[in-house]
């Protein structure tokens, strides 16, 4: 995945930033896919694009005690990570661990930078033992958070952006295709909680590595058109995705 490559040895150290200043930002997430994954006490599970380690940190601040291990394709984005049992730099498509040696493999966010999905997903069943889920979470195809990433953040980054983006029901195909049992997959609309417009903006501009020219009306014109709302307790950013998982055969 050379795109991924490229885009978080760039703008992986903003990326990773983002999420420690604004640890409960993308909570939903999280939460979604820890549901999808039924973790255990004590599972050494696998998470495929790891970053600096948002998804193990969820998971140890949401009282799973579990045994996560890291895998990216980006050493400078993998390098500040932290909460993982054992850090691997590999290709997804090519996953360096031996068969079902975890007990549960995840991967948020990430998918929509590979050109092909199928062998990545083969390779997560490939390592996860027999009832062990695999879950990914993305965003999904023809949303508008789909569009600010493929309209707004492609022309305010270094780096552009061009994702790939599924629905649930290519997303399940997916998984009973690599051979994947009890298949579930589902669409969700969640948000992104802030405490101010500020927060939201400095999220976001950290978050996507966006040029130091973009200018705060531009990124707040953005922001609106995606649905940026005033709630009783802050703020909350729709953010629309997919989630979908399957038990290792």
């Amino acid at each position: 995945m050379t795109e991924y490559r490229t885009v978080f040895d760039a703008r992986g150290a903003r990326y990773n930033s983002a999420n420690r200043l604004f640890p409960e930002a993308r909570a939903e997430e999280g939460e979604r896919i820890l549901a999808h994954l039924d973790l255990v006490p004590g599972t050494r599970w696998l998470d495929v694009g790891a970053g600096g380690g948002f998804l193990a940190n969820f998971a140890a601040a949401s009282g799973m005690e579990s045994l996560p291990v890291a895998c990216d394709e980006s050493a400078a984005f993998l390098v500040e990570a932290e909460g993982y049992a054992l850090r691997a730099v590999a290709e997804y498509e090519r996953l360096p661990f031996g068969d079902r040696v975890f007990g549960a493999a995840g991967c948020l966010a990430v998918l929509h930078h590979a050109d092909e999905l199928e062998p990545v997903i083969g390779e997560m069943l490939r390592v996860t033992a027999a009832g062990g889920r695999v879950a990914i979470g993305d965003v999904g195809a023809e949303t508008r958070a789909a569009r600010f990433l493929n309209g707004f953040v492609d022309a305010h980054t270094d780096t552009g952006h061009a994702g790939r983006f599924g629905d649930p029901a290519r997303l399940r195909s997916l998984l009973e295709r690599a051979g994947g049992d009890g298949v579930r997959a589902e669409a969700v609309d969640l948000s992104w909680r802030f405490s101010s417009r500020s927060d939201a903006r400095f999220f976001c501009r950290e978050l996507f590595g966006l040029r130091g020219d973009t200018q705060d009306p531009d990124l707040e014109a953005a922001l609106n058109w995606l649905g940026l709302t005033q709630v009783s307790d802050g703020y909350r950013l729709p953010w629309s995705m997919v989630f979908a998982s399957a038990s290792a055969p």
